[in-house]
C-alpha cells in the first residue's frame, strides 16, 4: 500500500495506482497471479470464475499443493485487492475452474 500527500491530506493509492476505491470499470480489469504451483486468472474483483492453471505440462497436482496455492492465492488477493473494493460479495460466490490438470 502506498501513501502520498495531496493538499496536505494522506492518500492512499489502490492495487491500480489510483486513489481511492476501484472504480466499477477497474473492478472487471484482469488480474493474474501467480504461487508455487499454480496461476489464477480471474478479473479484480473475482466475479469471474477463477482459471486456474499449473506450471509445467504434469495432468495432475497433489491436493496438498492445490490447497496451498489456493490459500496463498486468497491471503494475497485479501490483503492486496479487498481492501480496494468498495463492497464484496463473498468468497462463497466465487467460483473455480482446473485448466488442463485433475487434483489427486
Amino acid at each position: 500500500m502506498q501513501n502520498f500527500t495531496k493538499n496536505n491530506k494522506i492518500m492512499r493509492l489502490n492495487i491500480l495506482n489510483k486513489e481511492g476505491f476501484l472504480t466499477d470499470s477497474d473492478r472487471k480489469e484482469s488480474l493474474v497471479h501467480g504461487c508455487n504451483y499454480l496461476t489464477f486468472h480471474t478479473n479484480l474483483e473475482l466475479s469471474e470464475p477463477i482459471k486456474v492453471t499449473q506450471y509445467g505440462f504434469s495432468k495432475t497436482v497433489t491436493l496438498e499443493h492445490y490447497s496451498q496455492d489456493v490459500a496463498s492465492f486468497f491471503v494475497w488477493w485479501t490483503e492486496l485487492v479487498m481492501k480496494d473494493l468498495n463492497g464484496f460479495t463473498g468468497f462463497s460466490h466465487v467460483k473455480f475452474e482446473l485448466v488442463d490438470f485433475k487434483v489427486i
